[in-house]
Order: C-alpha cells, then sequence, then structure tokens
C-alpha cells in the first residue's frame, strides 16, 4: 500500500517515501509520502482560497456533511478499529472504544451546527444611542493547522477537525507520523461526504517543514495535542495566531473513602496500565490514605494480574507494544534510573525488547528529581504513595508541574468539594479513574498541561471569533 499526501484536497505523490511498520510485529502496513518543501509553499499559497471555501459552506451543507461522516463511521467501525490497532499498537477492546467516541464526537459537532447562535444586545444604553441594537455573530476565525499525537489518531484528530467543519475553517492537519493511516482514511471520508476539497490538507512533514507552517501568519489559529516539551516549543514560533495546547499530564488519584474498594482498585489498575499508559491522563499517580494501604494495595495487585499484555488484535489484550524504539528506550532508563536512586518494586515489571512490550509496573519512594517522579511517564507505570491528611494529599498532588485531570474517590461530599476547590487541575472526576473523560466536557489542563480547551462546542468557540453589528 502507498499513502500519498493530501493536499488541497489533491493526492500527490513525493520523492521522500518511507515504511511504516507496525509497532506490534514489525509488519509493513504501508510506504508513507513525507511533504517537501515545493509542498508546503504550495498549501500556503492557497490557504486564502481555501478559506473561502470552507467559509462559503451554508449551515445545512455543513449538517450534511457531519451526517454523511457520522454514517460513515457507523459502515466502518470495525475495519477503522482494527486499523488503528494495528498502527498505534492499541489493544482492539480499546480501539473500538475510541471508535465509539469518534461517532459522539462527531454527532455532537452535527448538532451544534444547527445549535450554534449569536447574540442581541441592546444598543440604547444612553440618549445618543436610543434606538440601536448590537447583533453579535460568531464568524470563522481562518485557516487553521492542527497536529496530532498517535495515540487516539480518529477520535482526538475529529476533536481537531469537527470544530474546524462546525465553524467553517479550512483545515492543515498533521497527524502523528508513527499512525498517519487512520487520518487518511478520515480525509477520504471528508472528501466524499463533501467538504470543499481545497479546504483540506493532511500531510506528514519532518519538523523544520511543520514549523515553517506553524510560522505562517496565514494560519489564525494552532491547535496541538502531543508533548509538553514540543507544545511549548512550538507556541514560541507560533505568529500573530491564537494557539490551543493540550500538553501531558501526570494525573493523579486519590483514593480516600471509596464507595467500594475493590472496585476502585479494579478501576484504577486498568486506568494506569491499559493502552501501555500512553495516554495523557493515564493514573500515574496512587494516593491511598494509610488506612486503606493494605487491602487496597492486595486488591491492585490482583487486578493488575487480570491484565494480559500481548497482540494488539488479540479480544484480550489490554496493553501490548510501546510506540516505537525511542519511546522504549526512554522508558528503560527511566525505571532505571528510579531504581538506582532507590525506588522501591511494589509490581515489578517483564520487559520483551524484542516487542518493546513493559509489563505494568509500581514503585514507591521514588527519588524526588528522577523523570518518573518529575515527568510524564507515557508508559505502564504508576507511583504509590500513603497519606494521613487531606491536606498532605492535595499539597502533593499539586506539587507536580502538571495539571490535567485528577480523580479522587471518596463518599465524602465536603472531602469532594474540598479537593475541587484546591486541587489545581483542569478536571476533577468524582469516584472514577482521571482517564474518564467525556468528549462533550471542556477538556485541558493548567500550568505545564496546556493552553485552551478541547470539547467540541468549546474547541468551536476558539475556532470563530465575535463580530459585531451596531445597528
Amino acid at each position: 500500500m502507498f499513502q500519498p499526501l493530501l493536499l488541497s484536497g489533491q493526492w500527490t505523490s513525493t520523492s521522500d517515501i518511507r515504511p511504516l511498520l507496525a509497532p506490534y510485529d514489525g509488519s509493513l502496513l504501508a510506504h508513507v509520502a513525507y511533504a517537501e518543501p515545493q509542498h508546503i509553499e504550495k498549501v500556503l499559497e492557497g490557504l486564502p482560497h481555501a478559506q473561502r471555501a470552507a467559509a462559503s459552506l451554508p449551515t445545512y451543507r455543513r449538517y450534511e456533511i457531519l451526517d454523511r461522516l457520522t454514517r460513515w463511521l457507523e459502515n466502518h467501525a470495525e475495519d477503522l478499529a482494527r486499523l488503528i490497532a494495528q498502527e498505534a499498537a492499541k489493544p482492539l477492546r480499546y480501539a473500538r472504544a475510541e471508535v465509539r467516541r469518534a461517532w459522539v464526537t462527531l454527532s455532537l459537532g452535527r448538532d451544534l451546527v444547527r445549535l450554534a447562535e449569536g447574540e442581541v444586545l441592546p444598543g440604547d444604553l444612553s440618549p445618543p444611542t436610543e434606538g440601536r441594537w448590537v447583533f453579535v455573530r460568531r464568524v470563522p476565525i481562518g485557516p487553521i493547522l492542527a497536529i496530532t499525537p498517535f495515540n487516539f489518531p480518529l477520535n482526538l484528530v475529529l476533536h481537531k477537525v469537527v470544530p474546524a467543519l462546525v465553524a467553517g475553517c479550512a483545515i492543515t492537519l498533521k497527524p502523528a507520523p508513527q499512525a498517519p493511516l487512520t487520518a487518511y482514511r478520515l480525509g477520504e471520508a471528508l472528501l466524499e461526504a463533501g467538504w470543499p476539497p481545497e479546504a483540506l490538507t493532511i500531510l506528514l512533514a519532518d519538523p523544520p517543514l511543520a514549523e515553517k507552517l506553524v510560522q505562517s501568519p496565514l494560519y489564525r489559529l494552532l491547535t496541538f495535542t502531543g508533548s509538553a516539551a514540543v507544545g511549548w516549543h512550538l507556541q514560541r514560533l507560533a505568529y500573530r495566531k491564537k494557539v490551543l495546547l493540550e500538553l501531558g499530564g501526570s494525573a493523579a488519584a486519590l483514593v480516600h473513602d471509596p464507595p467500594s474498594l475493590e472496585k476502585a482498585a479494579t478501576e484504577l489498575a486498568e486506568a494506569a496500565y491499559l493502552y501501555a499508559g500512553q495516554v495523557c491522563i493515564s493514573v500515574q499517580r496512587l494516593f491511598v490514605h494509610r488506612s486503606l494501604a493494605q487491602p487496597f494495595l492486595e486488591a491492585y495487585r490482583a487486578a493488575v494480574a487480570t491484565l494480559q499484555v500481548g497482540d494488539p488484535l488479540s479480544e484480550e489484550t489490554h496493553l501490548s507494544s510501546l510506540i516505537d524504539e525511542r519511546s522504549f528506550k526512554r522508558v528503560q532508563a527511566w525505571l532505571t534510573e528510579a531504581r538506582l536512586g532507590g525506588a522501591q518494586e511494589l509490581i515489578a515489571p517483564t520487559i520483551d525488547p524484542q516487542k518493546r512490550l513493559v509489563s505494568p509496573t509500581l514503585l514507591t519512594d521514588l527519588p524526588p528529581t528522577c523523570h518518573l517522579a518529575q515527568e510524564e511517564a507515557f508508559a505502564p507505570f504508576a507511583e504509590w504513595r500513603t497519606y494521613d491528611t487531606l491536606e498532605e494529599a492535595l499539597h502533593a498532588i499539586n506539587a507536580s508541574p502538571y495539571g490535567l485531570q485528577a480523580g479522587v474517590y471518596t463518599q465524602s461530599e465536603a472531602l469532594l468539594k474540598k479537593a475541587f476547590e484546591v486541587l489545581e487541575v483542569g478536571g476533577v472526576i468524582h469516584n472514577a479513574p482521571p482517564t474518564l473523560r467525556l468528549d462533550s466536557m471542556p477538556y485541558g489542563g493548567v500550568k505545564g498541561s496546556g493552553l485552551g480547551r478541547e470539547g467540541v462546542k468549546y474547541a468551536y468557540l476558539a475556532y470563530t471569533e465575535p463580530k459585531t453589528l451596531l445597528w
């Protein structure tokens, strides 16, 4: 299979063709084209025309496009799930869950097209403007540049694309090079659904060329999901444009007085290690009240023992290969650093270098300056801590440079309110892991976890500007 670029709706080959290998078994999935300088110039030259085409679509046409995409997803759900499992090494159970979430994302966008509205305000607030009214309409911000990660190659792409369809913004998408095929399949469907071809570009590009896109003032908004280091670097490069960053996390779960200790342990074990921990809101830090420590740890270990490591296309698998060799070596180095610094293994990993498999790992007594204590692990790893007072736990959770989401297991309304007030995160999840995200809610973090919010409605607001008529 050969995968060309999609440049302004035209499938385009290049002289830079590279193999794409499956992370789990190294099988050849496709040969994929990478952009060269002339392709970047072509895209930039066409942006004004692309934006006019996108913005001119009437409401009913945008509704029809999203409705067709929703039906396309229903008809191709299993094929898409298997493609995600192959190219991203995402276990099939979670790939199917991603497709189900993608359907919700599309449905939210389809409904929002008909509900998006402006405002009418009184203009006669003083005698000189008697008889006047203020009309406010939301208009597209302009062309958007979207850069997406490998771990949700369908739904996180849709969280960039769907608000653009609702708003009427031309789209340039750079998917993750590790897992680009799902995005291209979506691009095909988007063209077939009736989106203006000139208003859609999907391409792979090495950092210097991708940065040229980021620096172009022709894009009015950059939306990026990925690592903190790359995201903040791109923000510095962005020129006179709005920037949305959904970056890393070091998600904490607080277990104080759960309704069910066994249920909490089971949920948190899966949330820490599903998809090899390659989720930005994966449970990385467990804070368990000292009175519950021993029974909770036993239940947690029992839950971990049920998690299967292996082929992502197996119905039984919970975690498979790390996405690439660079990630595997980083995780090995960080685990070694923590052990040498005195960390203790409560659950020791089994490592398969050939397939880049790392089994669930639970460490305690982490050296405070080691990478696993300071950074997003993006690996099947969790840290165990016990605490005596709520204030102690909340302070420790807030000590992280990240603030994406946190889970709080408690039956106390007062404790939940206290945690909600004090925790420096974008979202608090009650009696569930921090991995729980609804596609309708505002999603994003504070501190090192990013800028702005995703969620179809909230991204749509970022993709549009209020335009005022004083009449």
